[in-house]
C-alpha cells in the first residue's frame, strides 16, 4: 500500500527517473550499441559519403543520414553520453562555486557577505546569452571560423561562470538559518574552529533545496547547450551533439507543401532527445522538491 501511495503522490518523479535512467543506460552502453568509428574522437559523426541531400531511414541506417551524410542514430547514441558529460560537468562547477561563496557569505556575514552578495547580484544582472557571446569573442578569436574544441571549452566555462548564483544564494540562506541553531552556538562556545564548524556542523545541513536545484539545472543546461550549438556558437564541425544535429538539419526543416516533413528524420529525433532529457530531469527536480518539502509531504500524508 505504501508503494502505491508513494507512486500516486510522486508519479511525475518516477516517470522522470525512468526517462533519465533510459538515457543513462544508453550513454553507458554507447560503445556496445554502436562502436566508435574513430577511437581518438568517438563523438565525430561517421559519414557514408559526401552528398548534401539527407537520406531516409533504411535497414543499414535506421534513422537515416543527415546533410553531409552523418549517421543520425550514431549521433543520438553518442550524443546522449555527450549530454550527460557536459551537463554534469557544468552543474558540478556551478555547485562548487556556489557552495563555497554561499558558505563564506552566510557564515562570516557583515562586510564579506555584502561584497559577495553584490558580486552575485552583478552576475545575475548579466544576460547569459550576452556573456557567452562576449567570452567567445574575447577568448575564441571571434564567432566566425572558431575551432570546435576551443569553442566548446569556452562555452562550458561561460555556463559555469554565469550560472552559480542561484546555488550561492540558496546555500547562503541555509547557512544563515543553521548558524543560529543551538548546536552551532554550542560548538562556538566550546572553542571549535570555524573550519570544523563549517565542514562538520553547517555544511552537512545545508543540502535543503540543493539537490532539487542541481537536478532541475541539469535539464536547463542541456537546453542551453543545444541552443548555443544550434546557433553555431560551439563550432561548426559535425559531432554527436544534439544541438549541432538540429543546426545541421535547419535547411531541411521547411519544405514545399507537397513534401512537408519529408526530411522529418533530420530534426525530429535530436529535438525529441533534447526535450525528453530536459523533461526527465525537471520531473525529478519537481518530485524531489515535493518530497523534501515538509509542508507538501505533510499534506500528502494526510
Amino acid at each position: 500500500m505504501k508503494i502505491f501511495k508513494f507512486l500516486r503522490h510522486n508519479f511525475g518523479m518516477v516517470v522522470g527517473f525512468l526517462i533519465v535512467l533510459i538515457f543513462a543506460v544508453v550513454a553507458i552502453a554507447a560503445p556496445k550499441i554502436i562502436p566508435a568509428q574513430d577511437p581518438d574522437d568517438p563523438y565525430a559523426l561517421p559519414k557514408e559519403s559526401y552528398g548534401i541531400t539527407p537520406k531516409p531511414p533504411s535497414e543499414e541506417y535506421p534513422l537515416g543520414l543527415m546533410e553531409n551524410q552523418g549517421d543520425i542514430l550514431y549521433g543520438l547514441i553518442w550524443g546522449t553520453r555527450w549530454a550527460f558529460m557536459m551537463s554534469l560537468l557544468v552543474a558540478l562547477g556551478r555547485t562548487l562555486i556556489g557552495v563555497v561563496i554561499g558558505i563564506f557569505s552566510g557564515y562570516y556575514g557583515r562586510f564579506l557577505d555584502s561584497i559577495l552578495m553584490r558580486i552575485t547580484d552583478a552576475f545575475l544582472a548579466f544576460p547569459l546569452m550576452a556573456a557567452v557571446l562576449i567570452m567567445l569573442t574575447l577568448f575564441g578569436g571571434g564567432l566566425i571560423g572558431i575551432q570546435t574544441g576551443s569553442a566548446e571549452h569556452i562555452l562550458i566555462i561561460a555556463l559555469i561562470t554565469f550560472g552559480w548564483m542561484g546555488y550561492a544564494r540558496l546555500v547562503r540562506g541555509n547557512v544563515l538559518s543553521e548558524k543560529n541553531q543551538e548546536y552551532v552556538q554550542a560548538a562556538i562556545t566550546l572553542g571549535a574552529s570555524s573550519r570544523r564548524i563549517i565542514f562538520k556542523h553547517i555544511l552537512p545541513n545545508t543540502y535543503q533545496g540543493l539537490i532539487v536545484l542541481i537536478t532541475s539545472d541539469i535539464g536547463s543546461i542541456v537546453v542551453w547547450m543545444a541552443v548555443f550549438s544550434f546557433l553555431g556558437f560551439s563550432g561548426t564541425q559535425p559531432t554527436a551533439d544534439w544541438g549541432k544535429m538540429v543546426n545541421n538539419s535547419r535547411n531541411w526543416i521547411v519544405s514545399a507543401p507537397a513534401t512537408a516533413l519529408k526530411y522529418w528524420y533530420t530534426f525530429i529525433p535530436p529535438s525529441l532527445a533534447i526535450i525528453l532529457f530536459s523533461f526527465g530531469w525537471n520531473l525529478i527536480g519537481d518530485g524531489l522538491r515535493n518530497l523534501l518539502d515538509p509542508r507538501i509531504s505533510k499534506n500528502q500524508n494526510t
